[in-house]
């Protein structure tokens, strides 16, 4: 398998993990970007809950994906 293949397969990991991060560990992806953790109760208020919370799982789960589909179509795509 050709360099860039694994290259490209790396980078596809990363995006899949960072998107992981982002969507499903929301408390050290928080700390990370300097935002303070969500708050405690799980109740969801009347102002509908905190939006970053949202945000994180919406774009994690599509940067997740993404990764996941570069990393198959490109592999994918070279063994054809």
């Amino acid at each position: 398998m050709p360099g860039y293949v694994l290259i490209v397969d790396f980078f596809g990991v990363v995006l899949a993990v960072i998107g992981f991060t982002m969507a499903f560990c929301q408390p050290a992806f928080r700390r990370l970007i300097g935002r303070p953790q969500a708050p405690v109760s799980r109740v969801v208020s009347e102002d509908g809950g905190d939006p970053l919370t949202y945000i994180l799982r919406i774009a994690g789960v599509m940067v997740m994906i993404f990764g996941i589909v570069l990393a198959g179509m490109f592999t994918l795509f070279n063994l054809a």
